[in-house]
C-alpha cells in the first residue's frame, strides 16, 4: 500500500471541501449534526489515517483564504481530529466523480465519520496565552494604575495616533472586562516574571469576512526594542488563526512609527497600502500605513 503524502492529503482535503459544499447545498437539514464540530474547529482539523487498526498517517488541515494548507503530523492547537479508515479514503478518491454526481451516496460515511470525531475542549478555552517571552491574560483591578499611566501618556498616545485627551478610570475598567470572547478583546502583556508591560487587542471582528484588527501598546519603555512586542503579536496571531475563526488580521500604523513597522514585518504582516495625509495628529497631517497578515502566510511560515 502506497504512503499517503502531504500532496495526496491536500488533494483529498480539497475534494472533501467540494463534497461538503455540494452535499449540504443539497441536504441542508444534515448540517446540525456537525454543529459541535464547527464550534470547536476554527476550520482547522487533524486527520488520522488507519489501516487495519494501525495508524499510517497523521495530518493537520488548515482552511484559509488560499484554500487548504496541509502539514504532516497533528499541530499544537488542533482541537478537532477525526480518524479515517484507509479504505474509505481510497473509496472517496477513486469514486470522486460518482459522489459529485450523486452526493446522497456520501451518507454512508456519516456513521463512521461521526463516531471517529474527537474534540479536545480543554484546548479551546483559554484564560492565558503563553508565548516565548510573554503571556497574554485578561486585565484585573491591580492593572488599573498602570493602564491609567500608559493610556494618558502623550508619547504613547501619539504612537497610537491618539489626541492628547485623557482616558478615564471607568473607561479602562470597562476595557479590562472585555477579554476572551468579546469584541474588542483586550489583554494584558506580562513579561517572564509576570510583570505587566503593555496591552494588546483584537477588535472589529467581521464574521462574514473572517477578519479582525490588531492593536498593541508596550507601555513600559524598558521593554522597547527587545522583541517583547514581537512575541506578543505572534502569540495573538496564533490564537486568532488557530483557535478562533479568523483568516486575516489587519492594522494601521503611522509613518513616524518606524520601529512598529519593523516589528510587524517580522511578525508576518505585509504592506497593503498607504493613505496619504489621512491622520491629523498634534496639529499636523501624517500618512497611515495599512498592513495585513493572512492565516495562509502564517501557517506556511510556522
Amino acid at each position: 500500500m502506497s504512503t499517503i503524502t502531504i500532496e495526496n492529503m491536500k488533494n483529498f482535503s480539497d475534494m472533501v471541501s467540494e463534497f461538503y459544499t455540494l452535499f449540504f447545498r443539497s441536504y441542508p437539514f444534515m448540517k446540525p449534526f456537525l454543529m459541535n464540530i464547527f464550534l470547536f474547529s476554527s476550520d482547522n482539523f487533524g486527520i488520522i489515517i488507519k489501516e487495519e487498526g494501525i495508524v499510517s498517517g497523521k495530518f493537520s488541515v488548515f482552511h484559509s483564504t488560499e484554500g487548504n494548507i496541509v502539514k504532516e503530523g497533528i499541530e499544537d492547537g488542533i482541537t478537532v481530529k477525526f480518524t479515517l479508515n484507509r479504505k474509505h479514503y481510497e473509496d472517496m478518491m477513486q469514486n470522486r466523480r460518482r459522489y459529485m454526481e450523486k452526493p446522497y451516496k456520501l451518507i454512508k460515511f456519516f456513521p463512521a465519520f461521526l463516531k471517529s470525531v474527537s474534540i479536545d475542549n480543554r484546548k479551546f478555552r483559554d484564560d492565558v496565552l503563553i508565548g516565548s517571552k510573554v503571556s497574554l491574560r485578561p486585565g484585573v483591578d491591580s492593572d488599573l494604575y498602570l493602564l491609567l499611566k500608559w493610556y494618558n501618556n502623550t508619547e504613547l498616545n501619539k504612537l497610537a495616533g491618539w489626541s492628547d485627551s485623557k482616558v478615564s478610570a471607568d473607561k479602562l475598567r470597562y476595557n479590562m472586562s472585555r477579554s476572551f470572547g468579546y469584541d474588542p478583546m483586550n489583554l494584558m502583556i506580562d513579561n517572564e516574571e509576570g510583570t505587566p508591560i503593555g496591552t494588546i487587542q483584537l477588535y472589529d471582528f467581521n464574521e462574514q469576512d473572517k477578519c479582525c484588527k490588531l492593536g498593541i501598546r508596550i507601555g513600559d519603555k524598558d521593554y522597547w526594542g527587545k522583541s517583547y512586542g514581537e512575541d506578543a503579536v505572534k502569540t495573538l496571531l496564533k490564537y486568532a488563526f488557530m483557535k478562533i475563526d479568523i483568516y486575516r488580521v489587519t492594522l494601521k500604523v503611522y509613518e513616524y512609527n518606524e520601529r512598529a513597522v519593523k516589528c510587524y514585518l517580522k511578525c508576518g504582516f505585509q504592506y497593503e497600502g498607504r493613505t496619504r495625509q489621512s491622520a491629523y495628529i498634534d496639529g499636523k497631517f501624517y500618512d497611515e500605513i495599512i498592513m495585513g497578515a493572512l492565516k495562509s502566510d502564517f501557517m506556511k511560515q510556522k
